[in-house]
């Protein structure tokens, strides 16, 4: 089942969310924001980024995830599962475009098809629009999100992109998963989780990263050494219960403290 998710406007100028880019504000912090080749529409639409990755607020001061996610990106590499699954899980949860393309289902898309459906759930055949399109376009060919997570393969002829395939992800990182959930049960107050129930809800781990509810469940049970950031009902399948004391930036702080084993 599609969930229908308004796409209220874009505000990137038509740049997507590029790896080198996050990778040089990672090891430079604020100094890239003052020393770089980007031209001035490009960092504009970085700082951007940076907001909607929770990297920064809106004062431009580093935040907490920032300084977990440089731990991560250090540590575990720069194709790093966890890096970019909680990038991709923040752009979800706060920008429009990326929570609409996380609603479509495995397959493959046409550049054409891609505008029109935008079209749809923008509701204004302007400008704007293919600014849209060539934001999702870039953050997917540009960062590891489309290749790594499955959220769109490039589909080229020549150096032209002209569509992607939508593979999703058999596996996921207990840590991701647990980050969403979290992430989740903040935002609805909810703590008691049915997961079959979740997976067509909108900021699901099973929207957000195109993985079936079963992949989801092995995944986490895989990771048996995070059992202790929440608990399975043993009477009624699928449910899942974490703890209230508990927020999704605790659950990265319970990761980085340990050890960095990558699924």
């Amino acid at each position: 089942m599609n969930t229908y998710v308004k796409i209220k406007g874009f505000k990137y100028n038509s740049f997507g969310l590029r790896q080198e880019w996050l990778y040089s504000f990672l090891t430079n912090e604020e100094n890239f924001l003052k020393e770089n080749n980007l031209g001035p529409k490009q960092i504009e639409a970085f700082i951007y980024f940076l907001k909607d990755c929770e990297l920064i607020d809106k004062n431009r001061n580093l935040t907490l995830l920032f300084e977990i996610l440089k731990s991560i990106y250090l540590k575990d590499g720069p194709y790093s599962q966890i890096l970019w699954g909680i990038i991709w899980i923040n752009l979800c949860f706060n920008v429009s475009i990326f929570n609409w393309w996380a609603t479509l289902p495995i397959g493959i898309y046409h550049r054409k098809e891609i505008i029109n459906i935008i079209l749809l759930n923008y509701g204004k055949n302007n400008r704007s629009l293919i600014s849209g399109f060539n934001t999702l376009k870039e953050t997917l060919s540009k960062s590891p999100i489309g290749e790594i997570l499955g959220q769109g393969i490039p589909i080229k002829k020549g150096k032209i992109i002209q569509g992607f395939n939508k593979t999703g992800l058999k596996s996921l990182h207990p840590i991701v998963i647990l980050y969403n959930l979290y992430k989740y049960a903040e935002k609805e107050n909810l703590y008691e989780i049915d997961l079959y129930s979740l997976e067509n809800t909108l900021y699901s781990p099973q929207k957000i990263f195109t993985i079936s509810t079963k992949d989801l469940q092995k995944s986490l049970l895989d990771g048996s050494q995070y059992s202790n950031l929440y608990r399975l009902s043993f009477d009624r399948l699928g449910l899942i219960i974490l703890n209230d004391s508990l927020k999704a930036i605790n659950i990265l702080e319970n990761y980085v403290g340990g050890e960095k084993n990558e699924i």
